[in-house]
């Protein structure tokens, strides 16, 4: 009778094997940006093969750090990547003169400290990032940007992100959705800044000094944490979701030994 291993098995064999963990941070490491129980155990055993790669592009890595920090765990910001904060240099470094962008306050204030010249009107590009106060005038004035020719810049493209007690929270590609309504098929395709594009994955692996065979992608996504990871050679290791996997299924083999 065969014998079946048991579940998370394979997974704990790439994780042990693996020279790097990428973390996905929303619904994987925190919740509404409080860490869970058993992403804080699985940090603290691997602290300085972690880095973190997120999506969110609402908070920048010295945020995140901190929030490692109060729960004990020290992963530098050097070691966090975020869709965010990778748009912004992405923009500065690309040189663009009138920028239109949507995204938080901080984010807005970030952007100008790094000498990004953000318009109303007539901008040359438009950046787009999770803005909890979007509304139908910055819908209209962004549509009719890209119409007339504005590069569209996106942070992510994810539509939601789990939230506390298994609500959807409304994420950047819910508001890019609106947008290309809007705009259709005119212009060049919009940019996007997050995974599953490889930027962040690459800025991980260098930080860790490894090559991307080398890593293990922890997170809850299968579009962009998985298909992210396996474009680039990455072993994903998918939790929560649609998953029977959870992080505890990682640690429990860890601690019977």
């Amino acid at each position: 009778m065969e014998v079946l291993a048991p579940l998370g098995w394979a997974e704990r064999e790439a994780l042990e094997a693996a020279k790097g963990l990428l973390l996905d941070w929303d619904g994987c490491v925190a919740v509404n940006n409080r860490i869970l129980p058993a992403a804080a155990r699985l940090i603290a055993r691997h602290e300085r093969q972690v880095a973190v790669i997120t999506n969110n592009s609402t908070h920048l890595p010295a945020d995140f750090a901190r929030i490692l920090a109060r729960n004990g765990l020290d992963i530098p910001e050097e070691r966090i990547f975020t869709a965010g904060m990778e748009a912004l240099c992405h923009v500065r470094a690309a040189g663009y003169r009138r920028v239109l962008m949507l995204g938080s306050t901080a984010m807005r204030r970030h952007a100008m400290d790094l000498g990004i010249p953000l318009v109303r009107d007539n901008p040359d590009l438009v950046l787009l990032m999770r803005d909890a106060r979007f509304n139908y005038a910055k819908l209209e004035r962004a549509a009719n940007a890209v119409r007339e020719g504005a590069r569209l810049v996106v942070a992510n493209a994810d539509r939601t992100h789990p939230g506390p007690g298994g609500r959807l929270v409304p994420e950047t590609g819910a508001l890019l959705a609106a947008l290309l309504s809007c705009t259709g098929s005119h212009g060049p395709a919009p940019l996007v800044i997050g995974k599953p594009s490889p930027l962040l994955f690459e800025r991980a692996c260098a930080r860790l000094g490894i090559a991307p065979h080398e890593a293990v992608m922890i997170g809850d996504n299968p579009e962009t944490d998985g298909e992210g990871a396996l474009q680039l050679g990455i072993r994903p290791i998918l939790v929560g979701g649609q998953s029977p996997l959870s992080l505890d299924h990682l640690l429990e083999p860890l601690a019977a030994e």
